[in-house]
């Protein structure tokens, strides 16, 4: 609907009257060029260079009256949710390249194809990483986490996690995730993939969209202690978060969020205190080691 009202309120102009201007204000050799072009290349000219325009109108738009913040849960909605309730916010700065498969095959950026686009917000058109793909990277750091009991390391990964989809006995995970909108463009990189054995090229260089080092974004995890059946304990609570502290330990700092992981992509700058908000704050002290000293012994951390 919000993409309908731009487009709707704005004006574009007609491929003739498109054409005269541009003949218009041509000179010498460039006009005797522009005048030799067939009509179908004329028109390709008009649709990328009209269309192109309209679209970064349109996102601009968009940018300057979505507000970001409307998507992540607020302190006063909290209020309303089980005891035990937790809500994460982390600020984090990009140490290393972080990109993403879009489903299109390119996109344009000020009239410049770009192969291998990231992922983009449908409203917005900001870079953006999905609920699902948190999800993803965080569980696939969760099964890496060192814990003493390896079967209470798996109860606890369903109940963050949820159950397998085939389980007969389904169980919802208890964390939510959202979305994390770059405020910044993405840009233009190329890697060139290497053989395993002989770290020399396995073919030619990939151009991709990536979110350069020193981007910044905002995580949020919300964890939700239900259901409380009669195998729900107090002190689930209390695992479950210092499960989750370690796990996101691990993704942020030595597994990254990104596509190309094993790559390096997608880890971050060491987060300070200030980076972290925990509501309510008596479970601050449970994500502590995501920025004290104890970083330093991470991979990738330092």
């Amino acid at each position: 609907m919000i993409h309908d009202f731009y487009i709707d309120n704005i004006n574009f102009k007609k491929f003739n009257e498109w054409k005269q201007e541009k003949e218009n204000g041509l000179n010498g050799k460039k006009k005797n060029e522009f005048q030799q072009k067939s009509e179908d290349k004329k028109y390709e000219e008009w649709l990328e260079e009209i269309f192109t325009q309209k679209k970064k109108e349109i996102l601009n738009k968009l940018k300057e009256n979505k507000n970001i913040n409307d998507f992540y849960p607020k302190h006063e909605e909290l209020q309303n949710l089980p005891q035990n309730s937790v809500l994460i916010k982390i600020s984090f700065t990009l140490k290393k390249p972080y990109t993403s498969k879009d489903e299109g095959e390119f996109h344009i950026i000020e009239g410049k194809i770009f192969e291998n686009p990231i992922v983009r917000d449908k409203f917005t058109g900001l870079p953006m990483v999905r609920p699902s793909t948190w999800k993803g990277h965080l569980r696939f750091a969760a099964d890496r986490v060192e814990w003493n009991d390896e079967n209470e390391k798996k109860k606890i990964i369903r109940r963050l996690f949820g159950s397998e989809p085939a389980n007969e006995n389904a169980l919802k995970g208890r964390l939510y995730f959202f979305s994390t909108f770059f405020k910044d463009e993405a840009e233009r990189d190329v890697i060139t993939p290497l053989k395993r054995d002989t770290r020399t090229p396995a073919r030619g260089p990939i151009p991709l969209e990536v979110m350069k080092p020193a981007k910044k974004g905002e995580f949020y995890l919300l964890y939700i202690p239900y259901p409380k059946g009669d195998d729900f304990k107090e002190e689930n609570v209390k695992e479950d978060l210092e499960f989750l502290a370690k796990a996101l330990k691990l993704m942020f700092y030595t597994y990254g969020f990104s596509a190309k992981k094993t790559s390096g992509f997608g880890v971050v700058k060491d987060l300070k205190e200030k980076d972290i908000e925990v509501e309510p704050e008596d479970k601050r002290n449970f994500f502590s080691i995501l920025y004290t000293k104890e970083n330093k012994t991470v991979k990738d951390g330092a």
